[in-house]
């Protein structure tokens, strides 16, 4: 594990998610965070399901990635995901991406803003101090 960081996971790259010249597509990328935020919630005990019981659901309103070093196909990527910030509405996530061969070489390093909605109106909404509680957990 990364220091600093409270949950990891990994994938492989798949042949599909590279280009032309063998390395991963940015667009992959996105991916890897949403495999990375939907397991910290899983681990923080919060599922899709769980969180409609809640009446809220999640939707990310703002991704920020920075490409360090190229990922080819079949490499095992390390995705160290932590909660860097817990509002009312909305937390924001970081992550670090490395080799898991050498957990020091950085592939990507990114932020993603998540909010808590209402299904119903699609509007922003208070998240339940549970799910608070459950997040500041992992």
């Amino acid at each position: 594990m990364m220091e600093g960081f409270t949950f990891s996971v990994q994938v492989r790259v798949r042949f599909a998610e590279t280009d032309a010249q063998g390395i991963v597509n940015n667009g992959a990328y996105m991916a890897y965070l949403e495999v990375g935020r939907i397991e910290f919630l899983r681990r923080a005990g919060i599922s899709v399901k769980d969180r409609l019981k809640y009446g809220i659901d999640f939707v990310l309103v703002e991704a920020c990635i920075q490409y360090k070093s190229a990922a080819t196909a079949d490499d095992l990527l390390n995705i160290h995901v932590r909660l860097k910030d817990l509002k009312d509405r909305a937390f924001t996530m970081e992550y670090v991406i490395t080799q898991a061969e050498d957990n020091e070489r950085v592939v990507a390093k990114a932020h993603t803003v998540t909010v808590s909605i209402n299904p119903g109106t699609i509007r922003a909404c208070m998240m339940p101090q549970a799910l608070k509680q459950m997040l500041r957990g992992v």
